[in-house]
């Protein structure tokens, strides 16, 4: 019972950019925060604009009595440097929200390399945040063959596993 109230005050929110998709994969993620919050920028509306309607809805599930445990943010590979700057400021927001552990999820569809730089640049920097150590950021691309979006693993998490599972 105790189980089941910690996980109903858990909250995500899902950042989408004017012209991200929306994967089937979130509801994976807010089946374990089922307090959903989406906040999706509209075509005609400017990176300043969007960041302060996101910075409005983490003051909400600030003052809520859920706890902010899962961010998303799709992210779209064509942004100009308004909106990158915009896209690192909100993530830098999502992962100082989140009190003691949590997750954030920089996702895309597959791009070229250097966007692909672009969010693993962003995901080291947000990692490298020492006042909440147990975030964990995470970055995923789509597939446009397959339609999913597979988790890109650091090699060294993923060898582990794989030694963990050949011993156990």
């Amino acid at each position: 019972m105790e189980h089941d109230r910690e996980q109903d005050s858990q909250s995500s929110i899902v950042i989408i950019e004017a012209g991200a998709g929306f994967p089937a994969w979130i509801t994976e993620y807010q089946q374990r925060a089922p307090n959903a919050a989406v906040v999706a920028q509209t075509a005609g509306e400017s990176p300043v604009a969007f960041r302060a309607r996101v910075l409005h809805r983490l003051d909400e599930i600030a003052r809520s009595a859920g706890v902010l445990s899962i961010g998303i943010a799709l992210c779209v590979e064509d942004a100009g440097g308004e909106q990158r700057a915009a896209r690192a400021s909100i993530c830098r927001e999502i992962v100082g929200r989140m009190r003691a552990s949590g997750d954030l999820v920089l996702a895309a569809m597959d791009g070229d390399q250097a966007f692909k730089h672009e969010l693993f640049a962003l995901a080291g920097e947000l990692c490298s945040n020492d006042r909440v150590p147990h975030v964990n950021v995470r970055v995923r691309f789509a597939n446009n063959q397959s339609g999913t979006m597979p988790s890109v693993v650091p090699a060294a998490f993923a060898q582990s596993k794989q030694k963990s599972a050949s011993t156990g």
